[in-house]
């Protein structure tokens, strides 16, 4: 498992509380277009999504954080936009950290470890 960065569980949870907290409490889809191959265009889901992907790439974060957000700006994003597919509202109180922490651990670069004891 060259290159695979462990991350503990409280520090992927700041990184996810903070790009969480950037989106609104309620997120809605807009209006849809989908293409074969099961993806789908949301123009109200995307417009939500820009400034809080731009927000990512362009702040500083302390250096833990920083290593790790964009991947989780990410997942946030595809969480949203999956349960998107078959509703037209998520809220955001209702989005589950350990199945996002389950998504995110499937990521090749990144493995979820359990917080150090001391």
């Amino acid at each position: 498992m060259s290159g695979v960065r462990n991350v503990p569980r409280s520090q992927l949870r700041k990184a996810y509380e903070l790009v969480l907290a950037r989106w609104p409490d309620r997120i809605e889809a807009g209006d849809k277009t989908f293409h074969l191959g099961s993806s789908c265009n949301m123009r109200g889901l995307n417009e939500t999504h820009r400034p809080i992907e731009a927000w990512a790439t362009a702040s500083d974060f302390e250096p833990e954080v920083d290593e790790i957000v964009g991947s989780v700006e990410h997942y946030v994003f595809a969480t949203i936009h999956d349960a998107l597919k078959n509703l037209t509202i998520v809220r955001k109180a209702d989005l589950d950290f350990e199945a996002f922490a389950s998504r995110f651990d499937s990521h090749p670069n990144f493995r979820v470890i359990p917080d150090a004891e001391h």
